[in-house]
Parts: C-alpha cells; sequence; structure tokens
C-alpha cells in the first residue's frame, strides 16, 4: 500500500495515531490478504525481526515443540485426559515427574483456608453454610 506513505494523514507518527481509525482498517485488509507463514518469511527475507502470535493448536504443532516434549497428556478423575505444558528445563539426571493433575475446583479448598488462612474447621463450615465457598463434592 504505497499510497499509504505519500498521504499527508499519516506522514507522521502523531498523524498515524490521529488517524488510527482509518489507518487500522486498511493495514488489517492488507494484513489478512496472506498467511502468517508468508508473511513471516517475507519479513524475515527483508531482516525484519517478527514471529507469529501462534494459536494452541500451532504452538503444538511446531517442530521445535514436538523435539522438545512440550507437550504431556495427564490422566485426570473427571476428564479421563487433559493435554497439559510440559516443564521446558529438561534435566537428563533429575527429570520432571508429572504426579498430578490440576486440580479439580475447590480441591483444596479447606486446605487453602486451614493452612495459609489458619481458619479454624468451624470457620470453614460457616462459610459453606453461608455459600461463600462450595459444598464439596463426593
Amino acid at each position: 500500500m504505497p499510497e499509504l506513505s505519500a498521504d499527508p494523514a499519516f506522514a507522521t507518527n502523531p498523524k498515524r495515531i490521529e488517524n488510527r481509525e482509518t489507518l487500522l482498517p486498511k493495514i488489517r485488509e492488507l494484513f489478512r490478504a496472506r498467511t502468517t507463514d508468508d508473511w513471516i518469511a517475507s519479513l524475515e527475507q527483508a531482516g525484519v525481526p517478527c514471529g507469529p502470535i501462534n494459536t494452541l493448536d500451532r504452538v503444538f504443532a511446531d517442530p521445535k515443540t514436538r523435539a522438545r516434549d512440550m507437550a504431556i497428556d495427564m490422566p485426570h478423575p473427571q476428564a479421563g485426559a487433559v493435554g497439559l505444558v510440559a516443564a521446558p528445563a529438561k534435566l537428563s539426571e533429575t527429570p520432571i515427574d508429572y504426579r498430578r493433575p490440576p486440580p479439580i475446583r475447590g480441591e483444596h479448598t479447606d486446605e487453602v483456608l486451614r493452612d495459609v488462612m489458619k481458619m479454624s474447621d468451624e470457620e470453614i463450615a460457616r462459610l459453606r453454610a453461608g455459600g461463600i465457598i462450595e459444598s464439596r463434592k463426593s
């Protein structure tokens, strides 16, 4: 869109900010004309530092992510299995041991209230009876 560089409304950064409502739709239209991969290749070839903002599916399909085993599946008591991000540090002598799945909502409520907030069982029971915290699921 070389015509934008000749337009006085976009000649300086203050003008671009002032005319942002007009400029942004033009830029969006331009970027939508090509794929992310096309843009990255062109910008890298021109020496412009860049990188995509990936969706999760693209992150986990990336060869580097796959080579580093950055995705794991963890058994979960309610969901069957959940996909999780693995720890980025890969330690050969002390590898990470994934022991517990993400907690179920409210699973540690009593523990946190008792151990961190120093609440008594009676105080916790009052919160539960008043609907402040959820009743335990069985």
